[in-house]
């Protein structure tokens, strides 16, 4: 791609010299009960079951340090969302979100990417 060395914050497993798997950005990890999570890998699994935007972020917790939350922007059943978390096989138990939050509107950049810590921020001092 370029001579010139590349630095992101994309987190990557090594498969070969020409190929790596994708798991997440280091600004976005997740460290619940000493276990690294990525929620890039939960959202993927979400996103064939939650038909308004959202995505997958972390609080404060004094038992775990940070647990999972689900944001989820609109007005949507929360109820039906839990169930069918909780039924998923492919999310483990360390990746269910704990809590389930809604937001009328996600708060997003001038180019329309949405602001994870903004719209978290926003919604906790609600």
């Amino acid at each position: 791609i370029s001579r010139e060395k590349v630095i992101t914050n994309d987190i990557v497993d090594l498969i070969s010299d020409k190929e790596f798997k994708w798991l997440g950005r280091y600004d976005n990890v997740i460290n619940s009960g000493g276990i690294k999570i990525f929620p890039e890998q939960i959202e993927v699994k979400l996103v064939a079951y939650i038909k308004n935007r959202f995505f997958v972020s972390s609080i404060a917790d004094e038992k775990l340090g940070e647990k999972i939350v689900l944001l989820i922007e609109g007005d949507i059943n929360t109820e039906n969302i839990i169930t069918t978390i909780s039924e998923l096989q492919t999310l483990s138990r360390f990746e269910k979100p704990k809590t389930i939050l809604t937001i009328d509107n996600f708060i997003e950049s001038e180019n329309g990417k949405v602001l994870r810590s903004k719209t978290l921020d926003k919604l906790l001092k609600n």
